[in-house]
């Protein structure tokens, strides 16, 4: 399988996609290295700090909340106990971060994993890859970054795929579209189209981080479960030994339990009213003004956006010791675009 990470970094702001054959698979944005307590897989001591219907909150060290899973054979701590624990799940819009319980702890919060930066963390996956980075990369962080954002389109081949978040679950049908027409077995066909969509909502829920309870309504109704079954579980590879999953239904449906692990693109982009989160519009700006630093003559980059986003925007630059730092002047504009504008 042929790897590529394609990676841009900036006044300390990181992107990356990682390409396995050809498709985006991988993407995240943001710090270049992340000092977050509250991502998957890290490692630190927090204090057990409320307790509500048999529910523990943690507090990190960073300040962040998270809510311990605790064993059922353990009791649960007295309150302002340190407890060492791992993220197994970021928060969510509406959920906290989720944090398994390791061991009770006799000394300060700390964190315990070493931040690691966005580059590394994405070749986890695929340690092999070969990186390209730069503005070489620009074309394929974009589109990996609008399918992270936006999961529906069509299928490589024929058909349609469409992923709707919702509130209890990830709906995903499975569209036949007008190209069964063109096929000699309507029946064969249908049967192709839902083998490649299985592949791609494996792809499409990895690269836009959605899990929970997912059901995908497939074309038609009678399928051979272990054929469904074992399609599904080689498409997502090495992931497949933590889904749950259920018989095909006599509705045509495949329902099965992907565990949450790092937040959606979409969450951390926009809020529940779909209006950009600041932090986002910062590093959209801030990449505006990236490219404009590559034919502005040398100028004094002016850039007009509202409050928040300029705060966001100086927090992100803070420290750096990137060239253009120097050349650029924040203007507060609270009726400029929220990604803000150069003047």
């Amino acid at each position: 399988m042929s790897a590529v990470l394609y990676y841009h970094s900036r006044f300390g702001i990181a992107r990356g996609a990682l390409y396995l054959n050809g498709q985006p698979h991988y993407y995240d944005e943001g710090l270049e290295i992340d000092p977050s307590c509250a991502r998957v897989g890290v490692r630190s001591v927090a204090r057990l700090s409320g307790r509500a219907g048999g529910v523990n909150f943690l507090t990190l060290t960073d300040g962040s909340e998270a809510v311990l899973d605790l064993p059922q054979n353990i009791k649960a701590p007295a309150l302002g106990a340190a407890v060492e624990v791992e993220i197994i799940a970021e928060a969510r819009r509406d959920k906290r971060a989720r944090a398994n319980f390791i061991r009770l702890f006799d000394g300060e919060p700390r964190r315990i994993t070493q931040p690691l930066s966005l580059k590394t963390a994405l070749l986890r996956s695929a340690s092999d890859a070969r990186v390209i980075e730069g503005d070489e990369a620009a074309d394929y962080l974009d589109v990996a970054e609008a399918e992270a954002l936006s999961p529906s389109g069509p299928i490589p081949e024929g058909g349609y795929l469409s992923i709707e978040p919702t509130r209890a679950l990830i709906a995903c049908d499975v569209d036949a579209g007008a190209a069964d027409t063109m096929a000699v077995s309507p029946k064969q066909w249908a049967r192709q189209c839902n083998e490649r969509a299985i592949f791609e909502v494996a792809r499409r829920l990895r690269l836009s981080n959605l899990a929970g309870l997912i059901v995908v309504d497939l074309i038609g109704r009678r399928h051979d479960p272990e054929i469904i079954r074992g399609l599904t579980l080689t498409a997502f590879g090495d992931e497949a030994a933590r889904l749950i999953i259920a018989p095909v239904t006599k509705f045509g449906t495949l329902e099965f339990i992907r565990p949450w692990g790092a937040t959606p693109l979409r969450d951390r982009a926009y809020d529940e009213a779909g209006r950009m989160r600041p932090d986002r519009a910062a590093r959209l700006l801030l990449r505006k003004v990236a490219e404009a630093g590559r034919h502005d003559g040398g100028r004094l980059l002016t850039v007009k956006a509202p409050a928040v986003v300029i705060d966001a925007a100086r927090d992100y630059i803070k420290g750096s010791f990137d060239p253009l730092t120097a050349r650029i002047g924040f203007e507060r504009d609270e009726t400029a675009p929220m990604a803000g504008m150069i003047v």
